[in-house]
């Protein structure tokens, strides 16, 4: 009997990430009809920066010249010693045609820098449409003509986008593009698509400032690491949906060690199996090479390591014709490494049953409920 459950949690695995791949290539053929420039209103784009990032310097260059009428970008940083501080003042130099603004601001309302940063930055917005865009993605110059005109549709209260893992060098990086190209995208698409449930991840996200007026500033999500699911939560609150744009970004990762694609996934593990422990509990479900492997340690034969090796070709096969759909820079070869790392990524699922401490840019917490942020002393 346990056999037959592992097959059938094999087969609803492939048959799952078909669907992802059959619903990924049909988004990505959707036309959008891009409104003209007169119709296009101002935005207050808003970088939040903490350090070095892989290339930051061609990230930021990136929304320097972004082929839209009007729009400002606001840079937030929370150290005045911030070595991403020379880069912004470098590229303001560069382009002092591009209305820019750097904020360095110490002030601190909660345990979650990136919301501190926000904060700090929300004051200073000239603007009623708000973008926030993480210092790791870049940008074609069309970027901002989707995302408005995405959102300018009937009852749209939030725009994110999908998103692609690009230009790695290393084992590290190959892995989170990887599973960025192959596994979180095509989800986010389909789970929005197949059963009515937007993801909101905030590495793009446009929004009216009106959201954040009315719950006073960013400061309710100061305790908490999950601020871009909880700003989704508001805007569906308000009663306005949640779309995508089918403009893909990049989430340029070059020289990762696999220890840090590790942290990174044992982090948002974490942060998800407190955010939905039903969802959290459905996961492996979308691993079949995981389950396969299990199948073949439990029935050690040639029919375990047959099914094993078959189910192992055909997900690799979907995953990179999912990567392929995205026009994504991995190789071919890179697909070798798909069953390792859906077997670390399996082995973290296990991790949040026992441990809930997080190690994020160099403070550890404990996550609770909802994702909230209990510091760890020392």
């Amino acid at each position: 009997m346990f056999f037959i459950i592992l097959l059938v949690f094999i087969g609803i695995g492939l048959l799952y990430t078909m669907t992802t791949m059959i619903i990924s290539f049909i988004e990505f053929k959707r036309h959008t009809y891009l409104l003209p420039s007169n119709q296009l209103p101002a935005v207050s784009v808003l970088k939040p920066l903490k350090g070095i990032d892989d290339q930051l310097e061609k990230n930021l260059q990136s929304f320097f010249t972004l082929d839209y009428p009007q729009y400002e970008l606001l840079f937030g940083i929370n150290n005045s010693d911030d070595p991403a501080i020379e880069v912004v003042r470098k590229l303001q130099q560069r382009y002092p045609e591009v209305s820019s603004r750097l904020v360095i601001d110490t002030r601190r309302i909660g345990l979650n820098p990136k919301v501190n940063n926000l904060e700090n930055l929300y004051g200073q917005t000239n603007y009623n449409l708000m973008l926030i865009s993480d210092s790791n993605i870049r940008v074609g110059k069309r970027y901002l003509q989707y995302m408005v005109s995405e959102y300018l549709k009937p009852d749209v209260g939030l725009v994110t986008s999908v998103f692609r893992g690009s230009f790695a060098q290393s084992l590290g990086s190959i892995f989170e593009n990887l599973h960025l190209n192959t596994y979180i995208a095509p989800n986010v698409i389909t789970i929005r698509k197949l059963f009515k449930k937007p993801i909101t991840i905030g590495k793009s996200m446009l929004f009216n400032k009106d959201v954040i007026d009315k719950i006073k500033g960013f400061s309710i999500f100061g305790e908490f690491l999950a601020e871009d699911h909880m700003l989704g939560l508001h805007v569906q609150q308000a009663g306005l949906k949640i779309s995508q744009s089918n403009y893909i970004i990049d989430n340029v990762n070059i020289k990762w060690s696999v220890s840090k694609f590790i942290n990174r996934h044992l982090r948002w593990a974490k942060m998800r199996r407190t955010l939905n422990i039903g969802h959290y509990l459905l996961e492996p479900l979308s691993n079949p090479i995981l389950m396969a492997l299990i199948f073949m340690l439990v029935n050690l034969n040639l029919q375990g390591l047959s099914i094993f090796l078959a189910v192992t070709l055909i997900k690799t096969f979907f995953d990179m014709m999912n990567a392929r759909f995205m026009n994504s820079d991995l190789k071919w070869y890179h697909g070798l490494l798909i069953p390792l790392k859906d077997l670390l990524i399996g082995l973290i699922w296990f991790v949040p049953f026992v441990n809930r401490t997080i190690y994020w840019r160099g403070n550890s917490f404990r996550i609770s409920k909802g994702t909230r942020l209990l510091p760890i002393p020392g």
